[in-house]
């Protein structure tokens, strides 16, 4: 019998990973089927291993393409982390295809509130196309098109100035009793010491591996440390203020003040902010830690260190990261594989 959830990956690409005229080693050359942006399908299946259900994890510049190439299928329902175009720019093609072609009816999107509001100001003709529910922080919310027993709850990060409500998103699938944390783009996890229990033990971490070592104006957190790295943390540290870390999440809004207002009650001292994938996954212990988004060219010009391929970056991350989080198994994927929920074993092919 087939396995009856899974997660396949549909991009594992940072935002522009292949400027044109250049070359990168971890994408590969002519066609780059993986340039796409970090984005992933939850598949839920019959017996005989069709999809049945398909909830969707960002849509960035290629998501359209995989998804004509493998199973033409329209995703039943959408998770967006921020609303950074290489998150974002497929939704268009996804929402028009579904409302032309199942009775105009709206399409099913979740997303903070202040995601979908710059969503829409980006491309308002969305509004009158789409069913947003939003999402609030900490709080369960029923994807309701995936049938019973799937949730979906948001947890604030700061990404930047203008990544509005950005958040990673924590998906519980009941059915196969099954947690599956995607963080997004990140460069501060706004998480409350709760917030962090709650996450413990999540079976998948699947995390923003943009740099491997901190550059904090990347906007992005690093996978782990690296002697000398202070003269970019501290200067940035020194600068963000509560204010600047809660401007981009509607902190006017009395909920969401609370609510970070506890991140910075719980962790007052800045040393001990999680600026790093393996500081994370040492507090909440997954069992599972999938790395995407790999860019590394801050890597090469503020380190010193080579750009990796494939083999490269998955060698480095499981050696550098069997000390920090023993126990989790470190993975970096290929584009279209098929992830098993169960024991994290890869399959080939979008639709084993």
């Amino acid at each position: 019998m087939k396995e009856r959830y899974v997660l396949r990956v549909n991009g594992r690409g940072n935002a522009w990973p292949i400027p044109i005229a250049q070359v990168h080693p971890f994408y590969s050359l002519p066609g780059a089927p993986d340039y796409a942006n970090a984005s992933y399908s939850l598949l839920e299946r019959d017996e005989k291993g069709k999809v049945v259900r398909d909830l969707l994890v960002d849509a960035g510049h290629g998501i359209v393409p995989f998804l004509l190439r493998h199973g033409n299928r329209i995703p039943d329902a959408m998770l967006i982390t921020h609303p950074h175009f290489d998150h974002t720019l497929g939704m268009d093609w996804i929402i028009q295809s579904y409302y032309r072609f199942r009775g105009k009816k709206r399409y099913p999107v979740y997303a903070t509130r202040g995601c979908r509001e710059q969503i829409l100001a980006t491309m308002p003709h969305l509004e009158e196309l789409v069913a947003f529910t939003d999402l609030s922080y900490g709080e369960a919310v029923e994807v309701k098109e995936m049938g019973e027993g799937i949730t979906v709850t948001a947890f604030p990060v700061y990404h930047g100035p203008h990544a509005r409500a950005a958040a990673m998103l924590l998906v519980e699938v009941a059915p196969a009793r099954r947690r599956l944390l995607f963080t997004g783009d990140v460069l501060l996890p706004l998480l409350r010491e709760r917030d962090l229990e709650r996450l413990g033990g999540v079976d998948w971490l699947i995390t923003d591996a943009n740099n491997r070592f901190p550059y904090p104006k990347s906007n992005h957190w690093s996978v782990s440390r690296h002697p000398g790295d202070e003269k970019f943390l501290e200067p940035w540290l020194e600068e963000m203020t509560p204010d600047k870390l809660m401007a981009p999440h509607n902190h006017q809004s009395y909920a969401n003040y609370q609510y970070l207002l506890g991140f910075f009650e719980d962790f007052p001292d800045k040393k001990d902010y999680l600026l790093t994938v393996l500081d994370f996954a040492a507090r909440i212990r997954p069992g599972h830690l999938l790395l995407a988004h790999y860019s590394g060219l801050e890597d090469e010009k503020y380190y010193g260190e080579k750009l990796l391929d494939t083999e490269g970056l998955r060698q480095w991350s499981q050696r550098t990261a069997s000390s920090a989080v023993p126990g989790t198994t470190v993975r970096v994927p290929e584009t279209g594989e098929i992830l098993s929920l169960r024991n994290g074993t890869f399959r080939n092919g979008p639709n084993q």
